[in-house]
């Protein structure tokens, strides 16, 4: 019987949205609270779709979700560090009668004061406090015809990025969707979903 290699995640930003995420969830994290939501999570990237968004919100009364986009100024010193460009999207339904565009818009503010208080670059492991932090109203048409509000807080932040986390313990993408594009042009309107794991369809929820 084969072993399963080892998959080592020294050079990504895996261990520091994990610190984020944690960072994040003891003041934003809880069940039946209209001022916080249900789960916080590392995210694979951006959304593209109302229905994408859709999926994390399967169930709950609102979501948050942490996405590395970019890194620059990587640098390998002593250890290897990076300024990562990062995305927490916020999303949120009605909830016990108040509005879901004020629950998302209150929530934004929240992380936002989360990331950005003396505490936060120690809490989050970071190597110096967050910069150029933004809040944007995703709002759209698709989104609202969802029962869906979805704000997203952007920052700049350096961190180390050769800190091993144990894969195992992290939340489990099944699926992904991607955009295919041929001769500049995409081959559909919808984003296409990769099964991750063999012998999957496409009727299973993301975890």
């Amino acid at each position: 019987m084969n072993e399963r290699p080892a998959f080592v995640t020294l050079g990504s930003t895996v261990s520091a949205a994990e610190n984020i995420v944690n960072w994040l969830k003891a003041e934003l994290e809880g069940e039946k609270q209209p001022d916080k939501v249900e789960k916080v999570e590392r995210h694979i990237g951006q959304f593209n779709t109302p229905d994408q968004v859709k999926s994390y919100m399967s169930g709950r009364g609102g979501s948050i979700r942490i996405a590395a986009l970019r890194v620059r100024n990587i640098q390998n010193r002593r250890g290897m560090t990076g300024l990562v460009t990062w995305a927490a999207y916020i999303m949120m339904a009605d909830f016990w009668g108040y509005p879901r565009d004020a629950r998302c818009e209150v929530i934004a503010g929240r992380l936002a004061r989360r990331i950005s208080c003396r505490e936060a670059a120690a809490g989050m492991k970071a190597e110096r406090m967050a910069e150029n932090i933004a809040a944007e109203n995703l709002w759209s048409g698709g989104l609202d015809n969802l029962g869906i509000t979805m704000w997203a807080v952007t920052w700049e932040q350096e961190f180390r990025l050769d800190d091993e986390i144990d894969l195992s313990t992290l939340p489990e993408f099944l699926r992904l969707g991607a955009t295919i594009v041929v001769n500049g042009q995409p081959v559909s309107d919808e984003p296409q979903i990769i099964n991750v794991r063999e012998g999957q369809t496409d009727d299973k929820e993301n975890d």
